[in-house]
């Protein structure tokens, strides 16, 4: 074999030698962010929530502001209990379930329109498909515990339709679950409607805020977060750095277990921030 033929066929090789690296490299990557989606955000709506928790025992807001305590919401069938914070926006929902601006609070004359996440930070919704007509929700919040009926099940409509948040009649106290529909897209909404059981008198409704400024579902498309880039790019060029150097580092005859140790310190917590940052980057969906 010439030698010109010799060398062409080390550059094939060292070619795909890369792009195999590189292949796997990115599925790890791809396993990776997949894994803190499920997870990964679970850990900060978990630190959300003991915050809450604590709040509910000691000090329940008399009126709730946006991205506080609402109160808690309960449903035995799913076996469901969180904490509901004010608000729909992206922020509001990474700590728990949302209540709908334009909302009374529970127990309230009007519809209590509360909105989660059904795959991600927590999941709170995550089995809201699984709920059932005459199934019990209940909700705790400063003015006492309030038992809602579901009547019907399930209903599935567009992810425009908006007007499920609203009171459409304010002389009767009612609830509606919202969330994405089918799991891991927002294409669609799923409902579930309740009402407050009969034995309860419902009081007056003091909404969240006007009904002219209800929030729509979270539903922003790809890069809608552009305050989001900066950190998105340099936490990415400081894991290539990091990558780089654990490489060069161990060709030159240090130790490999070392330094793959020492880069992984590093890389790790690095790359949560990363991933978190990215998030903010995605589809929003609940």
């Amino acid at each position: 074999m010439s030698k010109v033929a010799h060398t062409a066929q080390g550059r094939i090789s060292r070619f795909f030698d890369i792009l195999g690296r590189s292949m796997i490299a990115a599925g790890l990557l791809l396993l990776s962010f997949v894994a803190y989606q499920l997870w990964g955000t679970g850990l900060s709506e978990g630190r959300a929530q003991n915050t809450l928790a604590a709040q509910f025992v000691t000090q329940q807001p008399t009126k709730p502001k946006f991205g506080g305590l609402v109160g808690r919401i309960s449903i035995p069938s799913i076996g469901l209990s969180k904490f509901v914070v004010a608000g729909v926006r992206l922020s509001d929902l990474k700590k728990g379930p949302g209540l709908f601006a334009g909302s009374p609070l529970p127990g309230q004359l009007g519809n209590v329109a509360i909105a989660g996440h059904r795959t991600t930070y927590g999941a709170p919704f995550g089995r809201i498909d699984e709920i059932h007509d005459g199934d019990v929700i209940s909700l705790e919040s400063d003015n006492g515990k309030f038992t809602y009926i579901v009547k019907g099940e399930p209903r599935i409509i567009a992810a425009t339709d908006t007007a499920v948040a609203r009171t459409t009649d304010p002389t009767t106290a009612t609830l509606t679950l919202v969330s994405c529909h089918p799991k891991w897209t927002a294409s669609q909404r799923i409902i579930v409607v309740a009402t407050l059981d009969s034995s309860i008198a419902p009081t007056q409704a003091t909404p969240l805020a006007s009904p002219t400024s209800l929030q729509e579902p979270i539903r922003d498309g790809w890069f809608h977060d552009s305050a989001a880039w900066p950190l998105v790019l340099l936490l990415g060029i400081v894991l290539i750095a990091i990558a780089v150097i654990a490489i060069i580092s161990s060709r030159r005859g240090l130790n490999k277990i070392f330094v793959y140790a020492l880069a992984t310190v590093f890389f790790v917590p690095i790359l949560f921030f990363f991933f978190t940052g990215l998030s903010r980057l995605l589809p929003t969906n609940i």
